[in-house]
């Protein structure tokens, strides 16, 4: 399944793109605390999907990283981008960009994006607060009427 199509079930099966709202019903435990560095990080440990986010974070910024966190948790289960960082020489930066993704998918529907599909993507992409290629790819991903 692709990411679009993931996040769709999502959508259906839990009725909101609330990030934290489906991590919440799907068992997770979110813990808000103040971060150093870094804006939120996903952790399994014990049998528990754990997201962490900075609490010092507006909240469309910390919906994001929310969206983004469970992207990872889902899309890249036993990954650890630390170590992948500090200890290896894969390129985690297709992660992020996979994370990113789900996060946008999961956050915009087709129908809200319909009402920019004529506005350049410089524009699209501060509007959402998003980078140019993200919103580069999911404008290009608007399904038809």
């Amino acid at each position: 399944m692709n990411i679009k199509g993931l996040t769709s079930k999502l959508v259906r099966r839990y009725g909101t793109r609330d990030p934290s709202r489906i991590a919440t019903e799907m068992g997770y435990v979110l813990i808000e605390t103040p971060l150093k560095g870094i804006r939120g990080y996903y952790q399994y440990a014990h049998r528990c999907n754990i997201i962490y986010l900075d609490n010092r974070i507006p909240d469309p910024e910390h919906r994001w990283v929310c969206a983004h966190e469970l992207g990872h948790s889902l899309l890249h289960k036993g990954l650890n981008r630390v170590f992948m960082d500090t200890c290896t020489n894969m390129v985690s930066s297709r992660y992020e960009n996979e994370a990113d993704r789900f996060a946008v998918d999961l956050i915009y529907s087709d129908e809200d994006l319909r009402l920019l599909a004529d506005c350049p993507l410089p524009d699209v992409a501060e509007c959402l607060g998003i980078s140019y290629e993200i919103a580069e790819y999911r404008m290009n991903s608007i399904a038809a009427r």
